[in-house]
């Protein structure tokens, strides 16, 4: 499905109109699909990007944001896809080290500073945990323990994030249609969450609360429905705030105004 079908033909159906121009400007109706899509992204974190950052001996932080595509504004967030620390050695007779998985833990400046006092003054060794800060406009990523690493060897730390999708532009353009991308399932039957979420903005202008509600509710449906396909079988429910949007969109810090860290729409994935 292209973007004209999208805020031309499923906006018309959905607001129950064959013609929405009469209604919305076309500038308003795209807007709300491409919304439709970052929020879609920004909840089921379908849309992510890799980046590395090239570590130095003893030097346990690093600026997320003079690695990653600045250019595009993309980045959004560490994604809960694990980074990896690779240590590798030169030389013939070198050899890779890895920290990732459960040997290479998320945690936060709170937690080290209860259970791992003196951390900050640590010594180097191999990194253990990593977690993320933001300081004088700066977001960091930490690696605790500091790397060490020898004048023989390279240090990577691969970053996984969370980005934001580029606005659709063209009647044409197909959402999530990028070959950069690192994605996880077909996007093609999710397709129509994108014009209820349309839906939903829209209806909420017209002041039709029952209807913008149910737009909502079905385009909520969509992110369970993504979810829920990824959790291997006899997994527990996905479970998505039904009031999400409305509350969280006054306080949240992230693009749209979500709260990126609902732990609730990922269940104990």
């Amino acid at each position: 499905m292209n973007f004209s079908n999208l805020y031309i033909d499923r906006l018309d159906e959905e607001l129950g109109t064959d013609d929405s121009t009469r209604l919305f400007t076309t500038a308003r109706r795209r807007h709300g699909i491409n919304e439709g899509l970052r929020q879609f992204a920004d909840l089921t974190e379908c849309y992510i990007r890799e980046s590395s950052i090239a570590c130095s001996n003893t030097v346990g932080e690093y600026n997320i944001l003079s690695t990653v595509n600045t250019t595009a504004g993309d980045y959004v967030r560490l994604s809960k896809q694990e980074p990896e620390y690779r240590l590798v050695s030169s030389g013939s007779s070198g050899s890779t080290q890895y920290a990732s998985g459960k040997d290479f833990r998320r945690t936060t400046v709170q937690w080290l500073d209860e259970y791992e006092p003196g951390w900050r003054n640590s010594t180097s060794g191999t990194p253990r945990f990593y977690y993320e800060r933001v300081q004088t406009g700066r977001r960091l990523i930490g690696l605790y323990p500091p790397p060490r690493i020898t004048s023989s060897q390279v240090g990577t730390l691969r970053l996984p994030y969370v980005a934001r999708p580029s606005s659709l532009t063209s009647d044409t353009d197909v959402p999530f249609k990028d070959s950069s991308l690192t994605t996880r399932q077909d996007f093609e039957p999710y397709h129509e969450a994108f014009a209820h979420y349309g839906a939903y903005r829209l209806e909420k202008l017209r002041l039709q609360t029952d209807e913008s509600d149910r737009q909502l509710q079905t385009f909520l449906g969509y992110v369970q429905r993504y979810l829920g396909a990824l959790r291997p079988k006899g997994g527990t429910t996905v479970k998505v705030a039904r009031n999400y949007f409305g509350e969280a969109r006054e306080r949240g810090p992230a693009y749209g105004g979500l709260n990126p860290w609902r732990t609730d729409l990922y269940g104990d994935r």
